[in-house]
């Protein structure tokens, strides 16, 4: 999350409610490959697909802290923008969901329509890896620091990578190297804004249930709302735990490819976002996403070594299937209802909240 500065600027995170105990981790601890922090990295990976990681006291944190903060005032210029003009940036789903995507398009738990405006903004055209796409004028105007914030954000993850590779008994680089940052992919940053909810409307979903389809994810967020379903738990309202932000955090969230990878040793959660709790929903809820993807070339190949279990002849077997096309096959089928996302993967042991 951006810093206690932004944080300032909105009413506290109401006390009383039913949290996520999330491990918050070290940035400069996993720099420094610390026995203790990696274990609990994998220990929260594989009980619950998330966790914060502190950013502060990290020269690489602390950039990212900054650059988050102006990807927070790039959001707001975005959607200050006239709706018309928004529009002509529309996405085109499921064959590209790069650009606006305006509320009221996509189901939630609920039977309703989700309240999430978002826009994306591809990491190719931004480095440079494909030739450049037109955005709308904010983005147009900032490509230097939307940039620096992906570089950032992809060092970031690299360095999460890495403590994963240490536990699973794998080679440095078996994650990190399938999404290099200058070859061809789907990785995206996604800007999120939703409009203030009466507090009467505080289980008002605002985006529905689902599962990230990417690797890792590392998500800026300043206003509460997202939640997250315990495995095996029912979708009912008494039942989802919220996520607090934390200053100078970022929420680190392990996606549906790497949980194919590992062969379900590690966990995506089923998370949502309902209208912020408390004095928080009369404000405007932004945040910003890093969603890292594989490089457009990569397979759904199981990795291989180390704690990483063999296949099974009962178990599907994604093999030399393109990322891209399972993806894009795993989007679709939700899209039209055939496929439901769910918790998966992880440790089978409960955890206790």
């Amino acid at each position: 999350m951006p810093t206690a500065k932004y944080f300032k600027q909105v009413p506290p995170f109401p006390s009383g409610l039913p949290l996520a105990p999330l491990q918050k981790l070290s940035l400069k601890k996993l720099q420094d490959a610390d026995e203790q922090e990696s274990a609990s990295l994998f220990r929260a990976a594989r009980e619950w697909g998330f966790c914060l990681i502190d950013l502060q006291s990290s020269a690489q944190g602390e950039s990212l802290l900054q650059l988050a903060e102006k990807m927070f005032d790039l959001t707001t210029k975005t959607f200050a923008l006239d709706y018309d003009e928004l529009l002509r940036h529309a996405y085109n789903p499921p064959h590209d969901l790069t650009g606006y995507k305006r509320k009221g398009v996509l189901k939630t738990d609920d039977g309703k329509v989700d309240c999430m405006e978002l826009y994306t903004v591809n990491q190719d055209d931004i480095v440079g890896n494909k030739p450049a796409r037109s955005n709308a004028e904010p983005i147009e105007a900032n490509r230097a620091t939307i940039k620096q914030f992906i570089e950032q954000s992809h060092g970031v993850v690299d360095v999460v990578a890495l403590q994963l590779e240490r536990q699973l008994g794998l080679q440095p680089g078996a994650i990190s190297s399938l999404s290099p940052l200058h070859e061809a992919s789907d990785t995206s940053i996604r800007l999120l804004h939703a409009q203030p909810q009466s507090a009467k409307h505080r289980e008002f979903i605002t985006l529905g249930g689902h599962t990230d389809i990417d690797t890792i994810t590392l998500l800026f967020n300043v206003v509460g709302g997202m939640q997250i379903l315990p495995m095996g738990e029912e979708r009912t309202g008494d039942k989802w735990l919220y996520v607090q932000p934390a200053p100078g955090h970022v929420i680190i969230n392990f996606g549906d490819t790497l949980v194919e990878w590992t062969g379900g040793l590690l966990r995506t959660s089923l998370h949502r976002v309902v209208a912020a709790p408390g004095p928080q929903s009369s404000v405007i809820r932004r945040s910003v996403a890093y969603l890292q993807r594989p490089r457009a070339s990569a397979s759904m190949r199981r990795l291989v070594g180390g704690r990483i279990p063999l296949i099974q002849e009962a178990e599907d077997d994604w093999g030399d299937v393109p990322v891209d096309d399972w993806a894009a096959s795993r989007v679709r089928q939700i899209i039209l209802g055939q496929l439901k996302p769910e918790t998966r993967g992880g440790t089978a042991r409960r955890v206790q909240v």
